[in-house]
């Protein structure tokens, strides 16, 4: 009987140590995993960079009326014909002459109660996109597309042909931002800025339209003016950081 005791208790006494030591390692386990897990700083940063246009496209056409679809369809490329060798003259390319748009309709005319007359007039629009090389010469083109017969202008839009130069001083500008973020986070919790870890970017920026519609034939030199167009980029980056020494 108390040798039976005895083997209870030494097997109580192995289970009870078995469990207590469990519960140490898994404590111990916890902590070495929070002692490692790193340390980092997440920071976002912003640059832009601003450069003088250098390329401008142009949209620009007629549209024409005429109760004889035929004679609207011909009087619209009469005019177009006459527009692309007007900008040819002043030294357009023909290969940056496309044609974006060419459309036809019937609209059914009304009397003043809105009453059909039994009439109807035939609109027919040629519309062109114009790569302009030489942005200095957009005012220009523009009147002479005018005084060639041109009646319906859908917009002005300036560009930088290799905008690289003036993304990689905008990257530059935002990774400096993001450095002297973290750098005074950093400081603020009393810690080191390590290497960085993760860098995404974003790159945005591009021409702002200028719009124009329904010149007067016969203007002079259009004023225009390409201002500036900016790139912009944003940077997030995820920094290492450690305890600063004491």
């Amino acid at each position: 009987m108390k040798n039976s005791t005895y083997h209870m208790l030494l097997t109580f006494v192995f289970i009870f140590s078995g469990l207590f030591g469990s519960q140490v390692v898994n404590a111990q386990s916890d902590m070495d995993s929070a002692n490692t897990t790193p340390r980092t700083i997440a920071v976002s940063g912003n640059g832009t960079a601003s450069g003088t246009p250098d390329i401008a496209y142009l949209q620009i056409g007629t549209e024409q009326t005429n109760s004889d679809p035929a004679a609207a369809f011909s009087s619209a490329n009469d005019v177009i014909s006459a527009l692309q060798q007007a900008v040819v003259d002043l030294g357009v390319d023909a290969t940056d002459i496309q044609t974006s748009a060419f459309n036809m309709w019937v609209q059914t005319n009304t009397d003043n109660s809105g009453n059909s007359t039994g009439e109807s007039t035939y609109h027919a629009q040629n519309m062109l996109t114009i790569c302009v090389r030489d942005v200095t010469q957009a005012g220009d083109i523009i009147s002479a597309a005018v005084n060639a017969g041109a009646n319906n202008i859908n917009g002005l839009n300036f560009g930088i042909a290799d905008p690289t130069a003036l993304a990689n001083q905008a990257r530059d500008i935002a990774i400096a931002d993001a450095q002297a973020r973290a750098q005074q986070i950093a400081s603020a919790l009393g810690v080191n800025v390590g290497p960085a870890i993760t860098v995404n970017e974003s790159v945005s920026g591009g021409a702002q339209p200028l719009a124009a519609r329904a010149f007067s034939a016969g203007v002079g030199g259009a004023s225009v003016r390409q201002g500036q167009l900016s790139v912009n980029v944003q940077v997030t980056i995820t920094f290492a950081s450690d305890a600063q020494a004491t």
